[in-house]
């Protein structure tokens, strides 16, 4: 199947740049087959880059500002405010399959750019309305 609009989730883009996660070969699979499609554009939130930069620094700044910096250049960042959030906490509290706030963040930021595949291996990530695939599923 074809898909135009993917939103990566943080756990996706951090199993690239980290070996050691039990994801990695797999996502970094995932994400190759996705470049390589020419008509895909990829999407991520924000609060990635905070993430990203906390868990890589571990092992050198350097490495983790490069890492970003390849994020920006792949993906969309997108940026949520004062809506999103509202959103957000609305559905959450209207909708008891939504019970993680970060989950739901990057859901409602993938809906809002009309995103029709969310990359994910949180097993409890909720998406209603958006295919959902983990690295894995994704590459077979």
């Amino acid at each position: 199947m074809s898909y135009k609009k993917v939103f990566l989730d943080a756990n996706v883009i951090l199993d690239i740049y980290d070996e050691n996660r039990p994801f990695h070969q797999k996502s970094s699979e995932a994400i190759s087959i996705l470049l390589e499609q020419k008509d895909v554009e990829l999407f991520t939130s924000c609060d990635i880059v905070t993430t990203l930069y906390y868990v890589l620094s571990k092992r050198g700044k350097r490495e983790a500002l490069d890492s970003i910096l390849d994020v920006n250049e792949l993906c969309n960042v997108i940026e949520f405010a004062n809506q999103e959030i509202k959103e957000s906490c609305q559905l959450m509290k209207n909708n008891q399959n939504f019970t993680d706030l970060e989950d739901t963040i990057q859901y409602v930021m993938a809906k809002k750019v009309h995103c029709d595949l969310i990359l994910s291996n949180d097993k409890g990530f909720v998406s209603e309305g958006i295919l959902l695939m983990g690295s894995g599923e994704f590459i077979e």
